[in-house]
């Protein structure tokens, strides 16, 4: 047994390694195809006459730009840069959005906003869904499955977009409860820390709100699906024949089998609180990774785009990974195959 958990840890181990490998490869393949040339941004045409002659000091200045960036150099030596690069932690400069500053040093405040945001929002839904999953599987057919299932599906399929407007205009427009935007209020900005640790949970709620109503149908749906195959299978039928009562039988033999695919759901959400949420920061106006990426992808900032969807899928390796393995510890036959 501890030999296969052993060669089992081994090959995950490898699995990982490789799969780094390939998504950095690819990262940097992605961003060298795309279309479009970063020194336009900050080095215009000019001109703007009928014959579109770019003057000579634009153009010398746009060669210059880049052959400081790199982009005159051969893939390959790029692709090589790029990776010392990354193993001494320099994942390179904003080229666009913010010329000359560090990737890392945008990136920090933006993640601490986004796993605060997403880590909060990705709970709760959890939380939630899990809770309504169990309710609805162990009354399948039931008025509250009906209601459950229905409810469930309607806001997993309304535009994330129009949830977080709708809520807007609700709470922050004809009941103006929340505020609209914003990760905190600007008469705050001199106040203690209590306060201004409030006022952020309070800018949040709409959000996290928004994220939550949004998302936690697909564990609802996962967990309740799950309860009704378990409740069918023989060995409760077993656990009812000892005297076990309803309640006895979901806690102790159905509910923790049936979380064992809810578990795979869950490392992907995990993984995705790294990769931020584009649509509802931008509503929103919280300055996470999400709203980055949008600004980025406008600006073109190759760099700062390519550290980006590194993170958010160096996220959901690890997060798949780390399920992998407490996955054998919750259903130890993985090990054996």
């Amino acid at each position: 047994m501890a030999g296969n958990y052993r060669a089992y840890l081994l090959r995950k181990a490898f699995g990982l390694v490789l799969t780094v490998l390939f998504i950095t490869i690819l990262n940097f393949v992605i961003f060298q195809v795309l279309p479009g040339d970063p020194t336009r941004f900050l080095v215009p045409r000019g001109g703007g006459g009928p014959s579109d002659v770019i003057p000579p000091g634009i153009e010398s200045l746009r060669r210059l730009l880049i052959h400081e960036w790199g982009l005159d150099r051969p893939v390959y030596e790029r692709l090589g840069i790029y990776f010392w690069n990354l193993l001494h932690g320099n994942w390179g400069t904003s080229i666009t959005l913010k010329p000359g500053t560090d990737v890392w040093t945008i990136l920090l405040p933006r993640t601490v906003t986004t796993i605060v945001f997403i880590g909060t929002a990705t709970l709760i839904s959890i939380w939630l869904g899990v809770r309504l999953g169990r309710i609805a599987g162990s009354g399948r057919g039931g008025r509250a499955d009906a209601i459950i299932l229905n409810t469930s599906l309607f806001l997993y399929s309304v535009p994330t977009f129009w949830l977080a407007m709708a809520l807007i205009f609700l709470l922050s427009v004809y009941a103006p409860i929340l505020p609209t935007g914003g990760e905190t209020s600007p008469f705050l900005e001199t106040a203690d820390f209590l306060s201004q640790i409030v006022d952020r949970g309070v800018h949040l709620l709409l959000p996290v709100a928004a994220f939550v109503l949004n998302n936690y149908a697909i564990f609802t749906l996962i967990m309740r699906n799950s309860l009704t195959e378990e409740l069918s299978e023989d060995y409760m039928m077993t656990a009812k024949a000892k005297g076990l009562s309803s309640f006895q039988q979901l806690r102790r033999h159905a509910v923790p089998n049936a979380r064992l695919p809810v578990a795979t759901i869950v490392a992907l959400y995990v993984g995705w609180v790294f990769s931020g949420a584009i649509v509802i920061e931008v509503v929103f106006r919280l300055n996470g990774l999400g709203a980055l990426t949008y600004d980025a992808v406008v600006a073109r900032d190759y760099p700062l785009l390519s550290a980006l969807f590194l993170v958010g899928t160096m996220g959901v390796v690890v997060a798949n990974t780390v399920l992998d393995i407490a996955y054998s510890y919750l259903d130890p036959r993985v090990t054996e195959a």
